[in-house]
């Protein structure tokens, strides 16, 4: 059969129109995920006048990413290019803190001494261990590809030179101090893209400050107790520039350490004993391995103790450092005032507040005593 020119060129072009037709079905439509891929597809439009079908180009996450600032601990601001990803943890502190925040997802590294807080690595199995916190192994960290290190601005790491010649980005974040805990929290949240979550914790924060606060306020410079308030190691006490000083001022206690110009200084018994104070606080280490009896007597029973007024009327208290320098600081606020002055704060519940802490941001946290006794 032969057929005209016309009628070959019009079954030519229905082929040529259903063949474009066709390609286009399998294309991914506008913003959606490749499979096997991170990067999103942009389908570009094909220019007036013509039908011609243009091919998807692939366009990574990151050229779409837009640049945040957060600001540090110490007041400092820094700027990253784009949120973060993939995050690696130097201290306990931030790691709970972004489990609180439920960005725990993010995490791809954490040093040494977290790996030994069961409340913590439970809900980062994900996470490995990058070393010592104060000397964290760089090349580990490499080798997870993070976009960012949150360490401590209190105590940052001893080989940050080598963290600055490999190209390591280092965030300050404490989380632990009551004076920037909800800053620490809002910046955290930032960085994780966890800001609404952060601001619900941060404003509790401040309202429990403001709580205790106002209630001090009300109460006689005259009758805020005297305390002498012991770090971890023995005959170190705190100073009023410590986290332990700034919580024990605003729970409305008198420090007897108020003229050490450094967080700490190393002390003597004669020193505590030339003080008399009313009370007497001892942060518990992690390396503990006494009983609580058996460490409060060994506290008790030191030279020349038992003329002390704390000891003497039996004011000596054990104090986990969970809950006076951690995410939890603002509970610990609370028990501390509420051990000081118990009659203005005995509608106050720290116990109940850790219960709901527990099971409103980290499980596991309220699993041990705070105080002792």
């Amino acid at each position: 059969m032969n057929f005209s020119s016309s009628h070959m060129f019009a079954i030519l072009l229905l082929l040529a129109m259903g063949f474009v037709l066709c390609a286009g079905c399998s294309a991914p439509e506008s913003g959606t995920l490749v499979p096997g891929s991170t990067s999103r597809t942009e389908v570009i439009p094909a220019p007036e006048g013509t039908t011609v079908a243009v091919h998807a180009t692939n366009v990574s996450q990151s050229s779409t990413c837009s640049p945040i600032t957060i600001t540090q601990t110490d007041g400092s601001q820094v700027t990253l290019s784009c949120k973060p990803q993939r995050i690696v943890l130097a201290g306990a502190n931030q790691a709970e803190m972004i489990i609180a925040l439920g960005a725990q997802n993010q995490v791809v590294g954490v040093v040494h001494s977290i790996t030994n807080v069961s409340y913590v690595m439970d809900k980062l199995p994900q996470a490995e261990d990058v070393g010592d916190w104060q000397i964290p192994n760089v090349e580990r960290i490499l080798a997870l590809h993070p976009d960012v290190v949150i360490a401590y601005a209190s105590s940052k790491p001893k080989n940050l030179d080598q963290f600055t010649s490999a190209n390591i980005t280092v965030i300050y974040l404490d989380c632990f101090r009551l004076s920037t805990l909800a800053s620490d929290a809002r910046a955290m949240g930032k960085l994780t893209g966890k800001s609404n979550e952060a601001e619900v914790y941060a404003r509790m924060v401040e309202d429990t400050v403001a709580d205790v606060t106002g209630r001090v306020k009300k109460i006689s410079p005259e009758n805020y107790p005297s305390v002498y308030s012991e770090s971890y190691s023995d005959y170190t006490v705190a100073g009023p520039s410590s986290g332990a000083g700034e919580m024990l001022t605003l729970a409305g206690g008198t420090n007897i350490a108020d003229n050490v110009t450094l967080s700490s200084a190393k002390i003597n018994s004669e020193w505590v004993i030339a003080r008399q104070p009313d009370f007497v606080f001892k942060v518990l280490p992690s390396s503990n391995t006494l009983t609580l009896p058996e460490t409060l007597k060994l506290l008790k029973d030191r030279q020349g103790w038992y003329n002390i007024p704390a000891v003497k009327n039996d004011r000596v208290y054990l104090i986990s450092n969970d809950v006076q320098m951690s995410p939890r600081a603002y509970i610990g606020l609370v028990y501390t005032a509420q051990t000081l002055h118990p009659d203005e704060f005995q509608d106050m519940h720290p116990r109940a507040m850790l219960d709901e802490y527990a099971s409103r941001y980290v499980s596991g946290t309220n699993k041990t005593g705070m105080v002792y006794p």
